[in-house]
Parts: C-alpha cells; structure tokens; sequence
C-alpha cells in the first residue's frame, strides 16, 4: 500500500476504490502510476513518443534483413520492429505520467477486439505449429496498438500532418531507390541488399523491389502512400513545391509500374478512381485534375513499357511463367554408348508455350539435358547445351542435333532432356517433364574423360514452380472444410500448405494470394467474419469523415481525409489477389493509416495548410 496527494491505494482495497476491495478503473490505474512522473516528464515523454511515431512512418519500409537485437529463445527484432516497440513503449509511458487513459477511437473498439480475440482463440486452438501461429497474433497486435497510438498522438493538426507527410517522404524514397535500382547503379544496388535477399524476376525481367523484400510488397507501400503524396502536391501554396511533389508523384507512378505488379496497377486505378469520384461530388477541381492526371500517367507507362518490352507484355496479361516455359520432346528412348564417346542425338521439340524461344541475346534458349545415375542419384546436372539456330515462335516445331557425351563410368543412366533460359531458368523448373532417354554405358573407352559434378540447386523456391491462385483458393478451401470454425491457425496456411494440396516438398513462403481466403483458411468462419465486421466499421467511419458539408470540403483537412480514403481502399482492393499481413512495413503502414483515418478531423479541416 502507498499513499499519493492525500489518498491510499493497495491490492487489499482502499479509499477511492470504485467498485468494492480490490477493483479499481483504468483511469485510476493510470493516475496511480503516473502522478510522480507527472511533474517531471508527461511533456517530455509525450514529445518524444510523437518523435518515436513520425520515425516510424519514415523509415516503415527500410526494415534490414539481418535483426538488430537477438532476444535469445524468445524472438529477433528488426530496426523497423524495435522502432515499433519503441513507439508502443514510449506512448504508454506518456499516459502513465501524465495520469490519464488514451483516447479510443469511436465505434472501433469492439471490432478490433473481437477479431484479435478470434485471433488469438483460433493460435491457441491451431491443431499444428501453435507458437508460429501465436507469434503472427503478437504481430497483429502490435499492429493495432500502433494504429492506437497514432490515433491516440496525432491529436492536432500540426501533428496529424507530420505523420502523414512522412509516410509520403518514405514512399518516395522507396520510388527514388527502386529507380536506382532499375537504372542498375551498383552503388545502390549494393547497398540495397541490406533489405532483402536478392532481386525480384519473373523471367529475365527484374521487378523493382526497392528496399522491400519483394516487388509486390513494394508496389503495395507505393500505393499507400501515393495518395498521401498527391494530396500534398495538391494542397501546397508553393509553385516550386507543387513541382518537386509533382514530379515525386510521377516518379512513383513509374516505380509502381516497374514492379510489374498488375494488382499494383489495378488497386492503384481504383484508388485514383474514389479520390475522382469524391473530388466530383465535393466540387473539388483541384482533386478531379489531379486524380485524372495520375491515372492517366500510370496508364500511358504500362502502355509505353508494354510496347518497349514485349515480355512485360507476357507479364502483366498470364498470371504466372509457367506457360512461358512450355514444351513437347521427341528423343530417342535407349541409346548405347561408349565410355567418353560423343554423339549427336536427334531431338525434336515444338514450342507449347506462349512465348518465343530468342536464339540470341543476353538471355537465349538452348536444349541441354541432365545426366543421373540409374537410381535417380544425379551425375551431371548442367550438359553440353544445343543452340537454337533462329527463333521459335509458340506452336513451331524444331529439329536439332543434341550433343551428348557419355560418361567414362560403364553402368547404366538416365539422360533428362531440358530447354534452358540461360540465366533464368530450366523449364523442368516451370512444370515442363523432361524427356528421358535410358544410357547404356558399355565396352572400351573412346576417350578419357572427366565430367564436371554439376548438382542441381537445393532451394526449393527456385525449383519449384509457383501454384497458380486458383491451385491456392482450392487449397484454402479444403483447409476450411477441415476446420471451419477456427481454421488451421493463423498464418497458418503457408506452413500447411503441402499437407492439403498433397505434396511433398513445397515453398513456405506461399501464401492465398487473397487476404479474404486466408483469414477464411487460417481463422475459420468466426476469423472472416470478425475481420469483415472490422472493415466494414472501418469503411464506415471513414465516410462519416468524408460525408461533411460542402463548405468545409473546401478545406485543405478534407482532401488529407480522401488520401487516407483512397489509401486503404488500395489495400482492400489489393487484397483480393494478394496477401499482406505477414509482412512488417505492409502491415504498420496499414494501421498507421487507419489510426490517422480515424483521429478526429475537427481541428484538421480547420487547419490552414503552408509549406
């Protein structure tokens, strides 16, 4: 027991105890922990938790691959994730100090509640990999509590504006770096290997990533904060400064398309698409000018690139490769040989795919084989490689003399015949079976030899091909049907995957590709619809704040309220091809957004705006 300013507080009960012996509120609590600290430092802390927060929305998506503190048996923690303790830390002891609870926002509280108690239920009750699947609810729930405490710091206008203004300074980093790295400054490219483990390709094409592990992480953040960035172009007084954020809008426009990511592109357009239709109805030309220039400028950039690269072509209209690497063998089904002995073997293939087969260039197709021992030990995995001698469109047929050397070992093998994209890709590694031709290995010598002991690769990424969305839902179906209350867990999908669609070795990086699917797969019934009633508050509150008279759209605060609108309204729209909430800058990003959309607009529509 302790007494503070005249009254006495213990866990046995006391005066000023709402409630009877031993309850008490929040409120008390807060005041009871935080008198003392009052008088010295509720200003200092509160300072330094919104400095915490607005360095947090700038360096969101700058999270280091390799983590910065190493929390033995417990968990690691990155740059990105400490800041986000930090933040959390830093606002909590500020409320404590200053004796008072945070604000919360209205008509919020149960939905998020309830989902992350869904959450949490369906971890505990996951029938495997419970710890991975508790560990995913902690993420959420440090993504909530940030949205909070955005919410909760972000009370004024001044400060409502640095924290938006930064996530669009950190968008437009990302942009400038994913520009870099396009242009191939090794410099940057260099220094960019900090943040992921190696570049995005589909193809020979890299897809932009940034500093973000993968090209379609980057191109979610981009639109995020694209929106953000137009609107302060928008709404500056500055003719200089309209043009710097002006051309930070087109660079990343451009930076979204050379991710190459289509739902990227789509989600975008629809994000643009509510900011114009909003404009129109609020009487905003500023909006409707600016919100039809972008669109138009993303459109013209797919189009240019299209036309520049024929393969972004193939990109942007087939969901994934596999239908790039496609091929019919006709070989010989035995062949006897030699030991060293060297022949030409006739192979005829014919191009199933829907893509041609480019005889030259940094990048050509050429026929190879994969050498193994009778048992399927391999032996050679890199043969002797047949070029092409013209290009092969898709349906044509080719004729080629495969050269083939025998191994100085007699016994009998197994020769894989197998095009290669040299540099890129095997098409065994895309779906496509090899031909197989039995090697019989007999008599003298003709040569001594020594083969090189080629092995194939172990990452089962790169030898894998991806499924395709439609293999993911049916997969994500079966797991509800097995589990429809609960799920199988939370991001649970990925680590189960294999055991549903009946395979063997599979990439543990897959998710549904549909965020819908997945909390639907991961948490069951009660999950979707805990997280559906989530959104649908969210959407709700955020037209209430949209739907204002039309005297005050005028206002600068309004406009701020529509990027943030649009912004979420990517990630929604997003989400029905892709899956986010894994993933550490995505997923603080989407509850900054949603604690700044919901902090209340009074004193920000009154707010006169200069640069």
């Amino acid at each position: 027991t302790f007494e503070t300013e005249g009254l006495t507080y213990g866990g046995t009960g006391g005066k000023n105890m709402p409630g009877g012996k031993g309850r008490t509120d929040m409120t008390t609590l807060f005041r009871t922990f935080g008198v003392r600290l009052a008088r010295f430092t509720s200003p200092e802390l509160e300072h330094l938790a919104v400095g915490s927060l607005v360095l947090l929305a700038l360096s969101f998506p700058f999270e280091r691959v390799r983590p910065l503190v190493y929390l033995r048996g417990l968990t690691v923690l990155t740059n990105v994730e400490l800041l986000l303790v930090a933040t959390i830390g830093l606002w909590v002891l500020a409320r404590l100090a200053e004796g008072r609870r945070p604000r919360v926002p209205r008509g919020m509280a149960m939905p998020v509640l309830l989902w992350v108690g869904v959450l949490l239920i369906s971890a505990w009750a996951a029938p495997t990999h419970r710890s991975d699947a508790l560990k995913f609810s902690g993420r959420v729930i440090s993504g909530v509590l940030v949205g909070w405490a955005a919410y909760d710091l972000a009370s004024t206008p001044a400060r409502w504006r640095t924290v938006l203004r930064a996530m669009a300074v950190a968008g437009l980093g990302v942009a400038l770096l994913g520009l870099a790295e396009a242009a191939d400054i090794r410099p940057v490219v260099a220094w960019l290997a900090n943040f992921k483990h190696g570049p995005t390709r589909v193809g020979e094409l890299i897809r932009i990533s940034s500093t973000l592990v993968y090209a379609t992480i980057t191109a979610m953040v981009l639109e995020l904060t694209l929106p953000l960035l137009l609107v302060w172009a928008l709404t500056t007084r500055r003719r200089w400064a309209q043009a710097l954020l002006g051309l930070g809008v087109l660079m990343q426009l451009t930076a979204l398309v050379l991710t190459l990511s289509r739902a990227g592109v789509l989600a975008l357009l629809a994000a643009l698409g509510l900011m114009i239709g909003l404009g129109w109805w609020a009487r905003r030309r500023t909006v409707l000018i600016g919100g039809v220039a972008a669109a138009t400028a993303l459109l013209s950039l797919v189009g240019l690139l299209m036309l520049r690269n024929p393969v972004v072509a193939l990109r942007l209209t087939s969901e994934t490769e596999r239908r790039w690497y496609q091929a019919a063998y006709t070989a010989p089904a035995a062949l006897t040989l030699r030991p060293g002995e060297t022949i030409t073997v006739p192979v005829t293939l014919r191009n199933t795919g829907i893509r041609t087969w480019e005889a030259a260039g940094a990048h050509p197709f050429v026929l190879s084989y994969h050498l193994n021992r009778k048992d399927g030990t391999p032996l050679v995995y890199d043969g002797l490689r047949t070029p092409l001698l013209m290009e092969v469109p898709p349906g044509e047929v080719v004729h080629l003399g495969a050269q083939l050397i025998a191994p100085p070992d007699t016994g009998d093998y197994v020769v894989e015949w197998d095009m290669v994209q040299e540099g890129v890709t095997w098409f065994s590694w895309r779906g496509t079976q090899p031909a197989r031709t039995r090697l019989t290995v007999a008599g003298e010598p003709v040569a001594a030899v020594e083969l090189p002991r080629s092995r194939p690769p172990s990452s089962i990424s790169a030898t894998t091909p991806s499924p395709g969305r439609l293999t993911l839902w049916r997969t994500a179906w079966k797991m509800f049907r097995a589990r429809p209350l609960l799920g199988v867990g939370p991001d649970n999908f990925r680590l189960v995957y294999g055991d549903y669609a009946g395979v063997e070795r599979w990439d543990q990086g897959v998710h549904a590709n549909n965020l819908y699917i997945e909390w639907l797969a991961d948490t069951g019934m009660l999950g979707l619809l805990a997280f559906l009633w989530f959104a649908w508050r969210l959407v709700r509150e955020l037209a209430r704040r949209l739907r204002v008279p039309a005297e005050r759209t005028l206002q600068d605060g309004w406009l701020w309220r529509l990027a943030l609108a649009a912004s979420l309204s990517a990630w929604f729209v997003h989400g029905l091809v892709d899956y986010f909430y894994e993933f550490t800058p995505t997923y603080v990003a989407f509850w900054l957004l949603v604690g700044l959309a919901l902090t209340d607009a009074t004193g920000a529509d009154e707010y006169a705006h200069r640069i």
